[in-house]
């Protein structure tokens, strides 16, 4: 990684892991989202659900990638393979 890329990788990690104030996190559970140490990570995430539940496509689709990282993976850590045919008539 370059320098400034691993430096806004950080940072961005950093911030997406601070805690909710106590006012967001009320906010959260105002909403019905019942979460036991609610980070910005996690309120990213529900407002990508909440566009995603709106019927925005690149929400659905962004959320769609996220599980699919997470339930791929096989057992002996190599990730399935999709072939893609797009070669037209």
């Amino acid at each position: 990684m370059r320098e400034n890329d691993k430096l806004l990788y950080n940072t961005l990690k950093a911030i997406l892991n601070e805690k909710l104030s106590a006012e967001e996190t009320l906010t959260l559970r105002e909403e019905g989202f019942t979460v036991k140490s609610p980070t910005r990570k996690t309120a990213v995430m529900i407002a990508l659900y909440k566009k995603a539940a709106s019927g925005d496509l690149s929400a659905i689709k962004e959320l769609r990638s996220i599980v699919s990282e997470k339930t791929d993976e096989k057992p002996d850590g190599l990730k399935a393979v999709m072939i893609v045919d797009d070669i037209r008539d």
